[in-house]
């Protein structure tokens, strides 16, 4: 009588493991090790009944006939599932030596396993897909024209019509991913930029619009400037021209009489600091305003600028449809995950896969945050509005990234001048928009607003001879400066929100992996914390780099101090461990890296792992089940309602900030119609004392 005859799951085993994969590439199977370490705690007596080996795996205090009555229970102790029971199955473990010598390598995620792969594959990073579509970028993957050429009418059309579809199929999906991958590794300085814009377009309006004050005397064009920059804040700022920037000495040294000669229209008083193409180009709108108002004339059949400025706004989706209805529906499908793991205790792919979903919650925190702002993501109504020079000016200069600068040193090298001469002519990306304005990265707009705020207080802070009627009532440089500026308090809560947003998920998703059985700090655990230090050391040195940048202004480009490669070959380095942790981890998880005999034992004993520890391979124990009942619902409740949360705060403080806007632009109408009649009352009266003066002429 052997083994197999009184447990039928141990006939027929072998030594090797099912399948024909090698075990170096996943072909391992943890359910066929425990088998194996059962058949070695095992034997039969001379009356053919089952006794313990004299090395026996199974967990000590069990006596033979509890064992036996938990298999005829239906808790066979390899691949035991949780059936009301929670006294789960046998715990059966082997020390690692064993482990490591007898199931070396690591199990691929099984098809028919749905936790492995398939659950955290559609319930989470499908959706992320599509919320990392609301990120706001700069470049996409360029698809060629010839994909889209194709006619099926012809019979070389029809065949070649599915082979183009695939392809574009292809260029797309990559796209997406890649974008996917970015926005995953690089959520932290992305986070903070745009929690730092959002501060910004709330100090601006409120600086406008005081809510527990009497609000300042503004001038109109500060005002004007002030809502563009909230909601065209994200374009980029080109480089000054070179004939305005040589015209800077001479625009300087004119006179007030000669500044004061054209202020209407078109025209201005070019007293003012010299601005970039892009300002210049936008704020021909606040030039046309305020020359309405100054000649008291209303245009009949032109746009105000108040519509202009409203239209802006309005061009931002609105963000119930675009992330608050795919929110909801996310959260719905979270809910009932964490409501279904309850028929699942004690399943550690289960536990594993809560922590993967409330891990990849910080692409719906990016999302959310992206649409809250009020800058549009796309300049295409701008382009409507305001000329872009077309093809009529030559072309914009930016400032040179830092990588950029490298390559144009590249180019002095003769050997490689001809090598990169030929590449400069081809690139594999595009910007997602048509025309001249160009956006900035995420991670940059936060700064970029800023730019453009500080251009509108440079403008304003020109000597008053410049302006009539502004002399004893403006507004001093350091009271304007403070209201338009985040002080400490501000940024603290920045850093704040941005924290929270990043690590919240991290923490909940370590949380669950770090309890669960074993317990402590493992591959799934150590990746996700290692996630959260590189995001945190992300947004230190993107703190950092902003500091640099706004110390430095336009100099930023043209200098190279050590500070500033410390702190872009950091970002590179901390860069390498986010994208390890976030792209290798997730692949890890998906394809199964981590059921392995080293991943099932704390970090702490890897630097010296021996048979005095111990690697769990029996499944649905009671200490599984007591682990998933007091931390699953936790965290993913934890997790559900920050998300939604953070959704309906989001919503709620952007609607606020809309409504301050248009009342704000509403102004500016009213103000226009209102020195339009006063006008009109100065002409009628000058015309009624007309003839009254003739009369005493007689």
């Amino acid at each position: 009588m052997s083994l197999g005859d009184l447990i039928p799951q141990l006939a027929g085993l072998t030594s090797n493991p099912p399948g024909q994969l090698p075990v170096e590439l996943g072909g391992q199977n943890f359910t066929h090790c425990c088998l194996l370490a059962l058949n070695d705690s095992l034997t039969i007596r001379s009356d053919g009944n089952l006794s313990y080996a004299p090395t026996s795996f199974i967990a000590s205090g069990v006596p033979i006939a509890d064992f036996e009555g938990a298999i005829e229970a239906g808790q066979f102790p390899c691949g035991a599932t949780f059936d009301g029971d929670l006294g789960g199955a046998p715990v059966v473990s082997v020390p690692y030596g064993w482990c490591s010598a007898q199931c070396p390598g690591w199990e691929v995620s099984r098809r028919d396993a749905m936790q492995q792969w398939i659950g955290p594959l559609v319930q989470f990073i499908v959706p992320s897909l599509a919320f990392c579509s609301n990120v706001p970028r700069t470049r996409k993957l360029r698809i060629p024209d010839i994909v889209f050429k194709a006619h099926p009418r012809t019979v070389v059309g029809l065949l070649t019509y599915w082979i183009r579809l695939l392809g574009a199929l292809v260029l797309m999906t990559i796209d997406t991913v890649v974008w996917l991958a970015i926005c995953f590794a690089f959520a932290g300085p992305m986070l903070l930029s745009a929690v730092y814009e959002y501060a910004l377009d709330r100090k601006v309006l409120e600086f406008l619009a005081p809510p527990n004050q009497k609000p300042l005397d503004i001038p109109v064009r500060l005002r004007a400037q002030l809502l563009l920059a909230v909601v065209i804040g994200n374009l980029r700022m080109a480089t000054l021209e070179m004939e305005d920037a040589e015209s800077v000495e001479t625009e300087s040294s004119m006179s007030s009489s000669n500044l004061k000669e054209n202020k209407t229209g078109k025209g201005r008083a070019r007293c003012r600091m010299v601005h970039n193409s892009i300002w210049k180009r936008v704020m021909t709108m606040v030039d046309e305003h305020e020359g309405d108002i100054e000649v008291g004339n209303q245009r009949d059949g032109v746009v105000s600028l108040s519509t202009k400025l409203k239209a802006l706004l309005n061009s931002q989706t609105s963000f119930g449809s675009t992330i608050g209805a795919p929110i909801l529906f996310f959260v719905g499908s979270f809910i009932y995950t964490v409501l279904d793991a309850d028929s699942n205790l004690g399943d550690n792919d289960t536990a594993h896969a809560l922590a993967f979903g409330l891990w990849w919650m910080v692409i719906p925190y990016l999302a959310m945050i992206s649409c809250a702002m009020l800058a549009p993501n796309s300049p295409s109504t701008l382009h409507g509005i305001v000329c872009d020079g077309g093809n009529s000016v030559r072309m914009d200069k930016y400032e040179l990234s830092f990588w950029k600068q490298h390559w144009m040193k590249i180019k002095g090298y003769k050997g490689l001048r001809f090598i990169v001469t030929q590449l400069e002519g081809y690139s594999p990306m595009e910007t997602p928009f048509e025309g001249r304005f160009r956006t900035v990265k995420l991670w940059k707009r936060g700064l970029n607003k800023r730019q453009w705020v500080q251009e509108a207080i440079n403008d304003y802070l020109v000597p008053n001879n410049c302006r009539e009627g502004e002399g004893s009532d403006r507004i001093p440089e350091a009271e304007l400066r403070r209201h338009l500026t985040l002080n400490c308090l501000d940024c603290s809560y920045v850093l704040i929100v941005s924290l929270f947003a990043v690590l919240t998920p991290s923490a909940l998703a370590f949380l669950t992996s770090y309890t669960t059985p074993q317990a402590g700090l493992s591959c799934r655990s150590l990746t996700y914390l290692i996630y959260a230090i590189s995001q945190a050391c992300e947004m230190a040195l993107w703190t950092f780099a902003a500091r640099l940048r706004i110390r430095y202004g336009t100099l930023w480009s043209e200098v190279n101090p050590i500070v500033k490669r410390i702190c872009w070959w950091g970002q590179v380095f901390v860069g390498f461990f986010a994208i390890f942790a976030a792209v290798g981890g997730t692949l890890m998880q998906l394809v199964g890296v981590y059921r392995s005999c080293a991943c099932q034992v704390p970090a702490a004993h890897w630097p010296r792992l021996s048979d005095s520890v111990y690697v769990v391979l029996s499944d649905n124990t009671a200490a599984d089940i007591d682990a998933a009942k007091r931390w699953w619902k936790i965290t993913g409740s934890t997790g559900v309602g920050i998300a939604a949360l953070v959704c309906a705060l989001a919503w709620w403080h952007q609607r606020r900030l809309r409504r301050v806007f248009r009342d704000e632009a509403d102004k500016l109408a009213n103000e226009n119609m209102q020195c339009h009649a006063a006008e009109v009352h100065r002409s009628l009266c000058s015309n009624l004392a007309t003839p009254f003066r003739d009369i005493e002429t007689i």
